[in-house]
């Protein structure tokens, strides 16, 4: 299985979740606008007991819970274009930011655009009604604690402020205090950052499809396509083997057919078109 990055945030981040899941302080300003930090000390002084208040209750300050849509499937729209600005919230030098998940719960984000995919803890991901068994895939990725194997799944839909994606690739964490958003997520848009304004401006950027653009779709493709070739020449070619041997090599077979076809599915929801899949 191939080894997936993530940045330099969720190393530090990694590094830094060995004990008790972090706190995330919230508060209300007088113009009612909301405020969230990692660090105490950064709370106003006079906000910093609603601060804790929150920060006891029953998690409300990392989780936000929704209501699902009539159906309970969450509204299928597309982010509108032009400019979204999106407030976040500094801390240190990271930024953060709350994002919904699956029109069900909302959480707080560190942005990391080093990382692959978005990075969800599991109690995050359980609300947001993402199920995780042993028939869940797992990739290996690479931390500064080493390789760990993590689920692989996919949000129905990823919101931030304005900016809507939907079938986003991500991983759930068990180690992580709070989640890392990706670019998965991010990579449909082009990014810019205001550290005066405190504030994301997201571009929908066309010319990517799920998160990936034609170059990468054409690779993803063409991987599998010779790896599958290149078995099926070799099954196909009369050269002696074992029972057991030419049954390990069929069952590769297979499992790479199938993973072609949950590339193809995948492709189709994000509307690649049929020339990138070449």
């Amino acid at each position: 299985m191939s080894q997936r990055r993530w940045g330099l945030l969720g190393l530090l981040c990694l590094l830094l979740a060995g004990g008790a899941a972090a706190e995330v302080y919230r508060w209300t300003d007088e113009h009612g606008r909301e405020h969230w930090t990692g660090e105490l000390s950064q709370v106003p002084a006079g906000k910093r007991a609603e601060a804790l208040d929150r920060a006891r209750a029953d998690e409300p300050s990392r989780l936000q819970t929704f209501e699902a849509p009539a159906g309970g499937s969450p509204a299928r729209r597309r982010s509108p274009h032009g400019e979204l600005r999106i407030p976040y919230e500094p801390q240190g030098s990271a930024i953060v930011v709350y994002a919904r998940l699956n029109d069900r719960v909302s959480a707080p984000f560190y942005v990391d655009t080093g990382a692959a995919d978005v990075v969800v803890p599991s109690d995050v991901a359980e609300a947001a009604g993402i199920v995780v068994d042993a028939d869940t895939p797992r990739e290996t990725y690479a931390t500064a604690n080493g390789l760990i194997r993590q689920p692989v799944v996919s949000f129905d839909s990823i919101q931030l402020g304005e900016a809507r994606v939907e079938n986003v690739r991500g991983s759930v964490s068990q180690s992580l205090p709070v989640g890392l958003l990706g670019t998965s997520f991010f990579n449909h848009f082009t990014l810019q950052i205001d550290p005066a304004a405190r504030v994301l401006t997201l571009v929908v950027n066309a010319n990517m499809r799920g998160g990936a653009s034609e170059m990468e779709w054409r690779e993803r493709f063409r991987t599998l396509q010779q790896r599958l070739a290149r078995l099926e020449a070799h099954l196909g070619d009369g050269t002696l083997t074992s029972e057991a041997r030419a049954r390990e090599l069929e069952a590769r077979r297979r499992a790479l057919g199938e993973e072609l076809d949950r590339l193809e599915e995948v492709a189709d929801r994000a509307d690649v078109p049929a020339g990138w899949r070449e």
